[in-house]
């Protein structure tokens, strides 16, 4: 399962080829939304389809879906899309078809008490030359604007004007009506253009509400029969998305391994750094892995001391550790000494405090929000107004002009529920060195580096 990536400036959005975003797409609103999801997870520049894990709790949060209603119909929706056919038109104007996803797995979470219920797809592997490794003729369709509609029909027809308009930059569209139904999943339905223009006239209303276009339109009747439609597209500038992304979006809730793997990346960098790396680090961790060039460096290491009292030592140390990396050189078992390595700098010290620190809040909120999700309407009232009576007027101030969402709400609100009772947290919920001890996280660090991480956590809370 791969650790998803920190979107800069908490923007999301699906990238995918032109012909996909252009295919024939038929599906229920809430399966639309959940493929959505798993999509915006996914960049170009990734290598394969990794499994996609999003919580029942982060569905039901941005869908307004209340109740345990959520986890049938979360189930519901992962069955259909595992039904699903996708079907794209290929340059020589064939068609191809394949399903979305090749695996669909609803994890309730009862086997674990430190586990939300979740839904994991695969996108399926058929789909990787339409989403992975794009280098043109693809397009970046914002998610907050494609999930605020209220209809299947009109998120399609956004996915295919934002597309053929490259984003509003072409103002002047031109489609044949059955060609741009067939598009929507329509074909067969809506046969006299009248009643087609319900569908567009909607979705007019929903564009200029939630989206950065407009676009107005005009039939063109061949014969006596209007079969094709011009559209003229706008940007719009006083748009206001429906749906606000959660934090968890950018950064799925973490599994056990999450935590250590952030870790492993930090000392991967710290110690690229520590020898004077050149190479690009983010290209290096990519290539070959933190576990891998941990491994190598702390072999390099102990290699240029022996060099060294041979009187023939390693003058160019980053360039053979780059050669040990490239050429796929493992270290024999047992070369490696704890006793050797250099200790942790300061400010690695306080980046790795600063990930544990941030893992740890992430789950205690996650909690808090899943059992926040199960409250009567009544409940959560009565939550918000103890908040309004205990938190300092200057924090309330803040949560009031945040509309009662983000993260110091979030915060806030769990310490109101743990205080009064609503909450209960689990034991390595409750102290960030339960929680350190509870994952094992510092298990690869020696005895001294483990107490000053620890100290770091103590003294910044």
């Amino acid at each position: 399962m791969r650790r998803s990536i920190e979107r800069r400036s908490g923007r999301v959005a699906v990238t995918q080829a032109n012909p996909l975003a252009l295919s024939r797409q038929e599906m229920g609103l809430l399966t639309k939304r959940l493929l959505v999801l798993a999509l915006s997870d996914i960049t170009r520049d990734d290598h394969d389809l990794e499994p996609i894990r999003i919580t029942a709790w982060e569905y039901a949060q941005m869908f307004n879906i209340r109740g345990k209603s959520i986890y049938s119909r979360i189930e519901d929706s992962a069955r259909e899309l595992l039904e699903q056919t996708v079907q794209v038109k290929e340059a020589n104007g064939d068609w191809v078809m394949f399903q979305w996803v090749s695996e669909a797995r609803y994890d309730s979470g009862r086997d674990s008490r430190d586990k939300l219920a979740c839904i994991e797809l695969k996108i399926h592997d058929k789909l990787k030359p339409y989403l992975l490794q794009l280098r043109r003729d693809f397009s970046i369709i914002p998610t907050e604007q494609l999930l605020s509609f209220e209809s299947f029909n009109s998120m399609r027809l956004f996915e295919v004007l934002y597309t053929t308009s490259y984003g509003g930059e072409k103002r002047f569209l031109h489609f044949d009506v059955d060609d741009l139904k067939l598009r929507l999943g329509l074909e067969g339905k809506y046969e006299r253009f009248k009643d087609f223009t319900y569908v567009l006239d909607k979705a007019q209303h929903e564009f200029a509400r939630y989206t950065c276009l407009t676009f107005e339109y005009e039939g063109i009747k061949v014969g006596r029969k209007y079969q094709q439609v011009d559209i003229v597209i706008s940007k719009n500038n006083v748009f206001k998305p429906r749906v606000r992304l959660p934090d968890s979006i950018a950064r799925r809730v973490p599994r056990e391994a999450d935590a250590e793997a952030r870790l492993k990346d930090l000392q991967a960098r710290d110690a690229l750094v520590d020898v004077g790396w050149t190479v690009d680090l983010e290209t290096t961790l990519k290539q070959y892995g933190a576990r891998r060039v941990i491994d190598i460096v702390r072999y390099a290491k102990s290699l240029q001391r022996k060099a060294a009292s041979t009187g023939r030592p390693i003058f160019n140390l980053p360039g053979f550790i780059h050669s040990l990396l490239q050429q796929g050189i493992e270290p024999p078992e047992g070369e490696h000494d704890p006793a050797t390595e250099q200790r942790l700098t300061r400010e690695a010290i306080r980046g790795i405090a600063a990930s544990i620190s941030d893992s740890f809040h992430q789950h205690r909120r996650q909690r808090a929000q899943a059992v926040w999700d199960e409250f009567s309407a009544d409940q959560q009232s009565l939550v918000r107004t103890l908040m309004q009576a205990t938190l300092h007027r200057f924090t309330l101030e803040r949560i009031e002009r945040d509309d009662w969402q983000g993260a110091l709400f979030e915060i806030s609100r769990l310490d109101v529920m743990v205080s009064h009772g609503f909450l209960t947290l689990p034991t390595h919920l409750r102290e960030v060195a339960t929680y350190v001890e509870h994952f094992g996280l510092l298990q690869e660090y020696q005895g001294e580096d483990r107490k000053r991480v620890l100290a770091e956590l103590e003294d910044h809370g």
